[in-house]
């Protein structure tokens, strides 16, 4: 929108101003107000519909028609909208991007009344939340979302195989992940996991008495017993 060309009339002290004058003066500001309403900079809201994004880490922009890019501030408490302020009217290309996802980019003009909504296609898995469970399910879950575990470590150091981590690991309980839930894996990259140490039983007898038996006897029961008899010492009665 364009003002009309302005031509200042001086009117001398005592003259009266006619009715058309009067118009004039009345259509001019009428004119100076359209023209500020519809070149004032205006607001554009814009809505990530992508909930797995974190929105403290995408950016939303307007680009305009000579490139100058203006950036959108992120969305206050539980609000979800991201807004563009003082935007000329016009035609811009909305950009939105965000780790693990595709960017997008959308033409709108401006102004615009609703919100613009945004959907970002990812361009990565997003490592879940697996912690507290047993290894052979989070090495499952893993896998089923295309996320390579290249390495697994208990809390002792132990270096445990991940294509193969053995029964006594099967059931050990992850402790910590990295990266941590709902960060993108990139393409190429790895996880790694934390987990608690096997519980190793090892092997037992009950012993017998041996009171009251010769030494021979005694032995023969031991060697029976898979075990090694040590040091004898012999004590005479008093």
């Amino acid at each position: 929108m364009e003002l009309e060309p302005f031509v200042a009339k001086q009117v001398n002290p005592g003259e009266p101003v006619t009715s058309q004058a009067w118009n004039e003066i009345v259509n001019g500001l009428a004119n100076v107000v359209a023209f500020l309403k519809a070149t004032a900079g205006k607001s554009v809201r814009v809505v990530i519909a992508n909930n797995d994004a974190r929105l403290s880490e995408t950016r939303v922009a307007a680009i305009d028609a000579n490139g100058d890019v203006t950036d959108a501030t992120r969305p206050i408490g539980a609000s979800k909208e991201f807004t563009l302020t003082g935007l000329a009217p016009g035609a811009y290309e909305i950009r939105a991007e965000s780790p693990g996802f595709t960017p997008i980019v959308s033409s709108v003009t401006v102004p615009v009344d609703q919100p613009v909504t945004l959907s970002m296609e990812r361009a990565a898995p997003f490592m879940p939340d697996v912690f507290g469970k047993e290894l052979q399910s989070a090495l499952t879950e893993l896998k089923t979302g295309n996320i390579v575990v290249s390495r697994i470590v208990d809390i002792t150091g132990r270096e445990i195989a991940p294509a193969n981590p053995g029964a006594k690991f099967t059931t050990t309980i992850v402790l910590a992940q990295l990266p941590e839930s709902g960060r993108p894996v990139a393409p190429g990259s790895t996880a790694q996991l934390l987990v608690s140490a096997a519980l190793e039983v090892e092997a037992s007898v009950e012993m017998p008495s041996l009171a009251g038996l010769t030494l021979a006897e005694a032995r023969k029961v031991i060697e029976d017993l898979g075990l090694v008899l040590g040091k004898v010492t012999t004590r005479s009665g008093s």
